[in-house]
């Protein structure tokens, strides 16, 4: 009986002894598991905030080249954002379109537009257009047209009477006129919220505007690459009536 009871203790810590070695594995188990599942949420977390910021920083960069053309233009698919800083114009910070009046000035002032002049397009464009006409881009030309009037007593010498008839001509007063509000409308039409800072000068003893600060812009070279691709290699006549074109009374 002794011996009987013996062994049935001994079977019983056996048994014991198994149960706390099976719940001690599966306690490891357990602590494991719940290991990497902190882990696994931790690196989802840290995941999710990864993308979150990949998606803000993509959405603000397409917020930033989004074509908000609410009219159809060929070109608006030229179009493309930067920043670009202003420069003061006075002084030693002048631009080389600036200063007085000479061949060179003349150079790159055509060569922002008269270099690639009309622009083609095709058939299918023209029929998106929001009004049916010659395309032609930019005010380039008025800007100019203004500048060369500034400079009447150059330009009356290097150019012929029927070239600067200061007049009746693109340099006379009506035209002028008509070029400095074409300037304004596209400064209006672009409203640039660009901030313009006042800082304090020691020279002149007061807070002057620097209008050379950070400007978001459209890339006028990209426009102007698309103008060359789409350069109209033949002579444009505007006195060839062309059918299925607008008639309009009278001459504005």
């Amino acid at each position: 009986m002794v011996l009987g009871r013996r062994g049935s203790i001994c079977s019983e810590r056996h048994d014991e002894d198994g149960l706390l070695a099976n719940n001690g594995r599966f306690i490891s188990k357990r602590v494991t598991s719940s290991r990497w599942l902190f882990i696994l949420i931790l690196g989802s977390l840290a995941l999710n905030v990864v993308l979150l910021c990949i998606i803000f920083l993509h959405d603000h960069t397409e917020r930033l080249n989004r074509t908000p053309q609410l009219l159809y233009s060929p070109a608006q698919d030229a179009i493309l954002y930067e920043v670009k800083k202003f420069h003061r114009g006075f002084g030693d910070k002048k631009t080389v379109y600036q200063g007085d009046p000479s061949p060179e000035v003349d150079k790159v002032w055509k060569s922002l537009y008269n270099e690639i002049g009309i622009s083609r397009i095709s058939r299918e464009q023209a029929e998106l257009l929001p009004n049916r006409t010659y395309p032609f881009i930019g005010d380039e030309g008025d800007q100019n047209a203004i500048r060369i009037a500034l400079s009447k007593d150059y330009y009356q010498t290097v150019l012929s009477p029927e070239e600067f008839d200061d007049v009746q001509g693109s340099y006379g007063r009506d035209h002028i006129s008509h070029c400095l509000d074409a300037v304004r409308e596209a400064i209006m039409c672009a409203s640039d919220i660009s901030v313009i800072t006042w800082q304090w000068n020691d020279q002149a003893k007061k807070a002057l505007g620097h209008g050379d600060v950070l400007h978001t812009c459209r890339s006028f070279e990209k426009i102007k690459e698309w103008a060359a691709e789409n350069q109209a290699l033949v002579d444009f006549k505007a006195d060839v009536f062309v059918t299925g074109d607008p008639v309009v009374d009278g001459v504005d």
